[in-house]
């Protein structure tokens, strides 16, 4: 039962991390497009807030993947 329960926790933890990317990059894409439309400065603010959320996204990744080797490495501590 304790492994089920660790497949079901990995597969939400990887389905958070592209969640989170695909939406960092959307947002940023949409913001950028926004901005672009308002001032007329296309694609400036289109590909500067592009980046930003690719940035933010794979940052989201990283915090994300930091904690589930803290998590990891505590329960391993409890374990053993």
């Amino acid at each position: 039962m304790s492994e089920l329960r660790d497949i079901f926790r990995n597969i939400g933890t990887v389905s958070s991390m592209g969640i989170s990317v695909v939406l960092a990059i959307a947002i940023g894409v949409w913001f950028g497009l926004t901005l672009d439309r308002w001032f007329g400065t296309a694609p400036w603010f289109f590909w500067l807030f592009l980046l930003i959320g690719i940035a933010a996204g794979f940052k989201n990744v990283y915090v994300i993947t930091r904690r589930e080797i803290k998590n990891l490495n505590r329960d391993t501590d409890q374990r053993g």
